[in-house]
């Protein structure tokens, strides 16, 4: 990922609320990102407290308390934290909260919405008569334009693709509005883990020096599933190709019927918001050997899972590995995670902090 941005020469901003690793976040920046970006202050405050002082905060803030205290970061040496507005009342809240603030310091990004999506201005008629507001008060600045390109209804990467691009080249005009009142280089800013390549073709196409941010961040796993079938390089048969990085191993707890294994894991631990966990190996104690394995988990329970198989090829007592489906609603079931080579020895461990 890191090395399609520098091809692009766009910037990337990972999204770190996928793994809250500050590990991962640290070889993210060292592989070349310009910074991080997370999802709300209790997140940004973490990632500040391990050393990471450029943060995209990716939402509105709006408590009072939370936009004083960045607003007090922002004024110490080398601290730049971003986040998003879009509305007059926003703006309102913003400024009645820092009124009694001294060197207040307050970088914006105006977010750009979708209908049927989530937050974020729909009405560019009505972006104009926001940012004169905000350019009468001196304590904001206002960066650049920001959208999620992930958001749009019934998005995928065929019959989605003209909404998806409709949506990117909205943010683009949104940023010719907005480009007058920024000081410096406008800053763009999009980018999930699927339609990044959308992304940098249509802002490619704003016409006026800028910096575009990529704020992916499933693909420092990538998975098995949602993103593998989605992602710009799917179909591509080379090294360029996303390798999914994340696989939960469990134990066959039971096989009631021939064609049922009882494994000993379930929704609280893996994700399954979009798919069930896949089976994909096996593990033959007797042989010390990892090997391919199809299987089908067809429901889980807390802490069980039901996997139908052809035929009895597994013994109670075995592991099977499966691959998952959206990595950042599997990341937060483990505090601790074991970061293994091909030959499955440990040779770190990955600490999250949600």
């Amino acid at each position: 990922m890191a090395q399609y941005c520098k091809d692009k020469k766009i910037l990337l901003a990972p999204h770190s609320k996928t793994s809250m690793s500050p590990q991962i976040a640290k070889r993210q920046i060292e592989a070349g990102a310009w910074g991080i970006t997370v999802a709300n202050f209790y997140q940004a405050n973490i990632f500040l407290e391990y050393g990471f002082n450029k943060i995209i905060i990716a939402n509105e803030i709006l408590e009072p308390t939370v936009i004083r205290e960045i607003a007090r970061l922002n004024s110490e040496e080398n601290t730049k934290i971003y986040f998003y507005i879009d509305s007059l009342p926003g703006l309102r809240i913003i400024q009645e909260a820092i009124d009694d603030v001294a060197s207040v310091k307050l970088n914006i990004l105006v977010e750009i919405g979708t209908e049927s999506g989530r937050a974020g201005v729909r009405n560019l008629d009505l972006l104009t008569s926001l940012m004169v507001e905000i350019s009468k008060e001196p304590r904001i600045t206002v960066h650049g334009v920001s959208g999620f390109e992930g958001i749009v209804p019934d998005s995928d990467r065929e019959a989605g693709a003209m909404q998806v691009r409709k949506f990117l080249k909205e943010v683009v005009a949104a940023a010719k509005i907005v480009q007058p009142f920024v000081k410096n280089k406008i800053i763009i800013t999009a980018g999930g883990s699927s339609f990044f390549d959308y992304v940098e073709e249509e802002f490619a196409e704003f016409d006026g020096e800028s910096e575009i941010i990529l704020r992916s961040g499933g693909y420092v796993s990538h998975d098995h599933i949602h993103y593998e079938n989605l992602n710009p390089f799917m179909n591509m048969q080379s090294l360029d190709q996303f390798i999914p990085a994340l696989e939960l191993w469990s134990q066959v707890l039971s096989i009631p019927d021939p064609k049922l294994a009882i494994l000993n894991f379930g929704k609280r631990d893996a994700g399954n918001d979009l798919d069930n966990p896949v089976p994909i190996k096996k593990f033959s104690m007797n042989q010390a050997l990892v090997s391919e394995f199809k299987g089908v988990i067809n429901k889980l329970n807390d802490q069980h899972a039901f996997m139908s198989i052809s035929e009895r090829t597994l013994e109670i007592g075995q592991k099977v590995g499966l691959g998952i489906s959206h990595p950042c609603t599997n990341f937060d079931k483990w505090r601790l995670i074991p970061l293994v080579d091909d030959n499955y020895d440990v040779k770190d461990c990955i600490f999250t902090q949600f």
